[in-house]
Protein backbone atom coordinates (compact mmCIF):
# COMPACT_ATOMS: atom_id res chain seq x y z
CA UNK A 1 0.00 0.00 0.00
CA UNK A 2 1.54 3.39 -1.20
CA UNK A 3 -0.49 6.68 -0.58
CA UNK A 4 0.79 9.83 -1.98
CA UNK A 5 -0.29 13.30 -1.05
CA UNK A 6 0.89 15.47 -4.42
CA UNK A 7 -1.60 18.54 -3.20
CA UNK A 8 0.33 19.52 -0.19
CA UNK A 9 3.85 18.85 -1.19
CA UNK A 10 4.50 22.42 -1.59
CA UNK A 11 2.76 23.35 1.44
CA UNK A 12 4.73 20.49 3.73
CA UNK A 13 8.50 22.02 2.46
CA UNK A 14 7.35 25.23 3.80
CA UNK A 15 6.65 23.39 7.45
CA UNK A 16 9.27 23.60 9.99
CA UNK A 17 11.14 20.07 11.22
CA UNK A 18 9.38 19.98 14.09
CA UNK A 19 6.64 20.50 12.18
CA UNK A 20 7.35 18.06 9.76
CA UNK A 21 7.59 15.38 12.52
CA UNK A 22 4.01 15.24 13.19
CA UNK A 23 3.25 14.28 9.77
CA UNK A 24 5.75 12.25 10.09
CA UNK A 25 4.66 10.28 13.44
CA UNK A 26 1.26 10.01 11.53
CA UNK A 27 2.77 7.82 8.89
CA UNK A 28 4.21 5.73 10.96
CA UNK A 29 1.42 4.85 13.31
CA UNK A 30 -0.62 4.17 9.88
CA UNK A 31 2.35 2.04 9.00
CA UNK A 32 2.67 -0.15 11.92
CA UNK A 33 -1.01 -0.14 11.95
CA UNK A 34 -1.63 -1.56 8.49
CA UNK A 35 1.49 -4.43 8.88
CA UNK A 36 -0.83 -5.81 11.69
CA UNK A 37 -4.16 -5.63 9.93
CA UNK A 38 -2.37 -7.52 6.85
CA UNK A 39 -0.31 -9.99 8.89
CA UNK A 40 -3.82 -10.80 10.68
CA UNK A 41 -5.73 -10.91 7.24
CA UNK A 42 -2.92 -12.99 5.65
CA UNK A 43 -3.77 -16.99 5.30
CA UNK A 44 -1.36 -19.14 7.61
CA UNK A 45 -0.25 -22.70 6.02
CA UNK A 46 3.25 -22.41 6.80
CA UNK A 47 3.26 -19.09 8.08
CA UNK A 48 5.77 -18.24 5.12
CA UNK A 49 3.71 -15.97 3.65
CA UNK A 50 2.78 -14.06 6.83
CA UNK A 51 5.98 -13.79 8.02
CA UNK A 52 7.00 -12.30 4.18
CA UNK A 53 4.85 -8.99 5.09
CA UNK A 54 7.05 -6.22 6.01
CA UNK A 55 7.25 -2.50 5.75
CA UNK A 56 9.57 -0.86 3.58
CA UNK A 57 10.04 3.23 4.59
CA UNK A 58 12.50 5.48 2.35
CA UNK A 59 13.35 8.97 4.21
CA UNK A 60 14.59 11.61 2.51
CA UNK A 61 16.37 14.11 4.44
CA UNK A 62 15.37 18.24 3.83
CA UNK A 63 18.04 20.22 2.44
CA UNK A 64 17.81 23.69 1.96
CA UNK A 65 16.01 23.97 -1.51
CA UNK A 66 13.89 20.74 -0.92
CA UNK A 67 11.55 19.79 1.86
CA UNK A 68 11.96 16.37 3.50
CA UNK A 69 10.28 13.53 2.23
CA UNK A 70 9.34 10.15 3.62
CA UNK A 71 7.89 7.22 1.46
CA UNK A 72 6.02 4.29 3.32
CA UNK A 73 4.71 0.88 1.76
CA UNK A 74 3.90 -2.16 3.14
CA UNK A 75 4.85 -5.08 1.01
CA UNK A 76 3.23 -8.91 0.40
CA UNK A 77 6.70 -10.37 0.32
CA UNK A 78 10.58 -10.33 0.20
CA UNK A 79 11.58 -8.84 -3.87
CA UNK A 80 12.36 -12.09 -5.08
CA UNK A 81 10.46 -13.59 -7.88
CA UNK A 82 9.29 -17.11 -6.08
CA UNK A 83 7.87 -14.99 -3.53
CA UNK A 84 6.57 -12.18 -4.99
CA UNK A 85 4.16 -14.73 -7.21
CA UNK A 86 3.42 -16.74 -4.40
CA UNK A 87 1.42 -13.43 -2.63
CA UNK A 88 -0.18 -12.54 -5.65
CA UNK A 89 -1.49 -15.79 -6.58
CA UNK A 90 -2.96 -15.82 -3.14
CA UNK A 91 -3.92 -12.23 -2.74
CA UNK A 92 -5.52 -12.96 -7.05
CA UNK A 93 -6.32 -16.36 -6.83
CA UNK A 94 -4.46 -18.67 -9.73
CA UNK A 95 -6.36 -20.42 -12.80
CA UNK A 96 -4.58 -22.27 -15.37
CA UNK A 97 -7.40 -24.13 -17.60
CA UNK A 98 -5.66 -23.92 -20.97
CA UNK A 99 -2.30 -25.54 -21.95
CA UNK A 100 -0.90 -22.10 -23.21
CA UNK A 101 -0.62 -21.03 -19.26
CA UNK A 102 2.59 -21.68 -18.43
CA UNK A 103 4.50 -20.02 -15.80
CA UNK A 104 7.63 -18.20 -17.00
CA UNK A 105 10.24 -19.30 -14.69
CA UNK A 106 10.07 -23.03 -14.80
CA UNK A 107 7.76 -23.86 -17.70
CA UNK A 108 6.04 -26.70 -15.90
CA UNK A 109 2.10 -26.85 -16.42
CA UNK A 110 0.42 -25.90 -13.16
CA UNK A 111 -3.86 -26.69 -13.67
CA UNK A 112 -5.93 -26.02 -11.09
CA UNK A 113 -8.02 -22.97 -9.27
CA UNK A 114 -7.13 -21.50 -6.17
CA UNK A 115 -9.62 -18.93 -4.49
CA UNK A 116 -8.28 -15.52 -3.78
CA UNK A 117 -7.98 -13.69 -0.67
CA UNK A 118 -7.94 -10.28 -0.41
CA UNK A 119 -5.28 -9.49 2.66
CA UNK A 120 -3.59 -6.31 1.55
CA UNK A 121 -6.46 -4.97 -0.54
CA UNK A 122 -8.66 -5.72 2.90
CA UNK A 123 -5.57 -3.29 5.01
CA UNK A 124 -6.25 -1.04 2.04
CA UNK A 125 -9.89 -0.75 2.32
CA UNK A 126 -9.90 -1.06 6.65
CA UNK A 127 -6.73 1.57 7.20
CA UNK A 128 -7.56 4.03 4.30
CA UNK A 129 -9.58 6.33 5.57
CA UNK A 130 -7.89 6.39 9.17
CA UNK A 131 -4.54 7.49 7.59
CA UNK A 132 -6.12 9.59 5.43
CA UNK A 133 -7.56 11.53 8.21
CA UNK A 134 -4.95 10.78 10.77
CA UNK A 135 -2.47 12.80 8.49
CA UNK A 136 -4.96 15.63 7.93
CA UNK A 137 -5.47 16.01 11.58
CA UNK A 138 -1.60 16.19 11.78
CA UNK A 139 -0.91 18.83 9.04
CA UNK A 140 -3.24 20.92 10.86
CA UNK A 141 -2.33 20.83 13.68
CA UNK A 142 1.46 21.88 12.00
CA UNK A 143 -0.60 24.25 10.49
CA UNK A 144 -1.76 25.94 13.49
CA UNK A 145 1.41 25.86 15.39
CA UNK A 146 3.38 27.59 12.50
CA UNK A 147 0.40 30.18 12.54
CA UNK A 148 -0.71 30.03 8.98
CA UNK A 149 -4.22 29.03 9.33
Amino acid sequence: MRVEFRGTQKAFKQLPTKQRKYIFKAIRLSLRQGLRIAKTLAPVDQGDLRDGIHTKVEVKRATRTEGGEIIASIEAAPPDAESQIKALSVEFGRRYTRSSRYPRKTGKKFSGYTDPVKFMRGTQIIIGRRHNNRVKSAIRKAVKEVGLA
